[in-house]
């Protein structure tokens, strides 16, 4: 169990060391506030967000789909900029929100999100746990930052607010574990900047949220609208052990992919145990992850910060599989 865990830590860690090199992802979806900038490591982390370990010079690569957003949302002058640049540090403060928004939402310029804020509405379990041996903690120091605000509407920065989920499963063959959509939506397909499969995105207008898979191989298109339970992603993604190499990884032999789930706007950050309907998170406690054990409090976290650490250890951020 503990060597397998490891294994897919020394992943998690590759993956977030090179998304800290990237600045599209520093668009997605990160801490309110700030200056321009800020931590382009994580699919979250926007331009004035949590962390700022670096500046956000480089370019960013943000879809056809986020640029029409962009460019209904902010000042002429800001989006020819960004357009002709992809720098994320062309943005001013005021703007930044806007566009982390339209990347969050892969395009959708909307302004109004209503978000449902209690309920068990996660009806189907977004996969099989039998190959499960661990998952990060919500607010864990593993990864990457990836932050925001929490339901509560505070600021929360320096933490990664999604789960990293480690497995058994080999990176071949392809596409052995499929994720379903865990309530009702419509998908959209968005670009990894690490190079290992696609971020697949679901998303309920009726709810408020999207819920997001990392690193998979997409098993609908863009704009399919899918009933809960449906099959949405498969991992491995096809190439896996490839893209490793490719970025000089070597071999990693377990599989490890990581989900979020965020409001429809991006603004939002919430664990999936707190939405779990009875018999979903039945399952899931079966397995010894609960609301109480895979999730650190904001108060615990503010005490103990990440530091821009993300380096996170089997003992302190990863619950073990039960049985």
């Amino acid at each position: 169990m503990v060597a397998t865990v490891s294994k897919s830590l020394s992943i998690v860690a590759l993956v977030g060391a090179i998304l800290v090199l990237s600045a599209s992802v520093a668009l997605a979806a990160g801490g309110p506030g700030g200056a321009p900038g800020g931590d382009p490591g994580s699919p979250g982390g926007a331009p004035g967000g949590g962390g700022g370990r670096s500046g956000g010079g480089d370019a960013a690569d943000v879809s056809p789909a986020v640029l029409t957003c962009m460019k209904k949302v902010l000042p002429a002058a800001e989006y020819a900029a960004f357009a002709r640049s992809k720098n994320p540090g062309v943005l001013s403060a005021g703007s930044v929100g806007k566009a982390k928004a339209c990347y969050a939402s892969g395009g959708s310029s909307s302004a109004a999100v209503k978000v449902t804020k209690t309920g068990a509405w996660i009806v189907a379990s977004p996969f099989d746990l039998a190959s499960v041996t661990s998952i990060s903690v919500f607010r864990s120091c593993s990864g990457h930052d990836y932050s925001g605000r929490n339901i509560q509407g505070q600021a929360e920065t320096d933490r990664s607010m999604k789960h990293y989920i480690n497995t058994s499963i080999p990176w071949e063959p392809a596409r052995t574990l499929k994720g379903v959509a865990p309530f009702a939506g419509t998908v959209t397909v968005q670009d990894e900047q690490f190079p290992l499969g696609k971020q697949i995105r679901i998303t309920s207008t009726k709810l408020g949220w999207t819920f997001v898979f990392f690193h998979g191989d997409p098993l609908v298109a863009a704009g399919t609208t899918v009933k809960a339970g449906q099959p949405i992603v498969a991992w491995p993604p096809t190439g896996a052990l490839q893209a490793f190499a490719a970025q000089g990884a070597g071999q990693h032999d377990a599989l490890s992919f990581d989900v979020a789930l965020v409001s429809a706007d991006g603004a939002i950050y919430e664990s999936m145990f707190l939405h779990m309907a009875p018999a979903v998170a039945a399952r899931w406690a079966a397995k010894g992850w609960t609301a109480k054990t895979a999730i650190v409090s904001k108060a615990a976290r503010d005490r103990a910060p990440c530091n821009g650490t993300y380096n996170g250890s089997d003992v302190t951020d990863f619950v073990p599989a039960k049985g």
